[in-house]
């Protein structure tokens, strides 16, 4: 191998070399960049964003140069950290609290009135506080805890009743009828209300107990549909045959609800001796309409099977001799 060879093929290597090395050091760029999330961090009344890999929120906290004292605590504004998850830090302020006319000073980092009086131990429900309980805390703010006089009572309620349909292929399509009436059940409440200077000012149900249970009302929906004579109107045809008709439902047979040819059974379908009336003539049976030849049955001869969307819409058909048009 002469040394212009030799110095071809270690060019050659050092070019492969150099590109597996920049492939693998944009693997790491791109891998990286693309764990970044977008977090905003709100503190002092100010909004920091940051991007970072990170999922701990205190390494985040710290990260973005943002001061948290022993005493502060924070919260998350998603399950997870995420991309646009923001991270709200609460810091101690002074606040004056004042109960049965004592007023003191304390320093919290509540997030509102209500945590604060979860963390003094008292239940919010027992008391009237001012301001509300979802006011956002400020430094060397008021709040006012009056307590609220409590009293359990118990009353009789009204349960509704519920409303049943139920098919009926004996009355009218169309046309429904109450078969029976609905009645109200009774429950028994224990309610436990509260009261500021002698006015109610909320209530809590504290158990229900049913003693009477709703009867529903049951209605019956017709799907009873005689057939219509036809308006005598015949399309093109190329020919004409008498045959025997029946009437069949899509759950027949298999009860998949597929024809023979893998058509969806349903009005507008008849079932045929492919013998005699190929798969795909298109059809006109007075008294049914047009139809497509699409599925057989167990039959042969000039016998075809319409199918019906009901049971009545069959039982009204029955069996019959009819003239039928194979259409153009």
């Amino acid at each position: 191998m002469t040394i212009k060879e030799l110095f071809l093929q270690h060019t050659k290597f050092a070019k492969v070399l150099l590109c597996l090395t920049l492939v693998f050091i944009m693997s790491i760029v791109v891998g990286f960049s693309g764990n970044n999330k977008t977090i905003y961090i709100v503190a002092d009344g100010q909004t920091k964003t940051i991007r970072t890999s990170d999922d701990n929120p205190q390494n985040i906290i710290k990260q973005a140069g943002v001061k948290f004292a022993a005493s502060d605590k924070y919260t998350i504004s998603t399950q997870n950290i995420t991309t646009g998850t923001t991270i709200t830090i609460h810091r101690n302020v002074p606040v004056k609290v004042q109960v049965d006319n004592n007023t003191k000073v304390i320093e919290t980092n509540a997030a509102d009135v209500k945590a604060l009086v979860k963390k003094l131990g008292y239940n919010p429900l027992d008391y009237d506080t001012e301001p509300g309980v979802h006011a956002e805390l400020r430094p060397n703010m008021l709040i006012k805890l009056e307590p609220l006089i409590a009293k359990i009572t118990f009353r009789n309620m009204q349960e509704p009743f519920g409303t049943v349909y139920r098919e009926d292929d004996s009355l009218e399509k169309g046309k429904t009828k109450v078969v029976q009436q609905g009645q109200e059940g009774t429950a028994r409440l224990m309610v436990k209300e509260y009261y500021k200077g002698g006015t109610k000012v909320d209530e809590e149900i504290l158990q229900k107990s049913v003693t009477a249970q709703p009867v529903p009302e049951v209605v019956a929906k017709g799907t009873y549909q005689e057939y219509q004579a036809d308006s005598g109107y015949i399309p093109p045809y190329e020919y004409a045959m008498d045959v025997e008709a029946t009437a069949y439902l899509p759950s027949d047979g298999s009860g998949s609800g597929y024809t023979a040819t893998g058509m969806r059974a349903g009005r507008g379908v008849v079932a045929v001796d492919p013998n005699v009336i190929p798969y795909g003539t298109r059809l006109y049976i007075p008294g049914y309409g047009e139809a497509v030849a699409a599925d057989t049955g167990g039959f042969s001869g000039r016998r075809i099977d319409l199918c019906m969307e009901s049971y009545s819409e069959a039982i009204g058909w029955g069996r019959r001799d009819v003239r039928i048009y194979i259409l153009k």
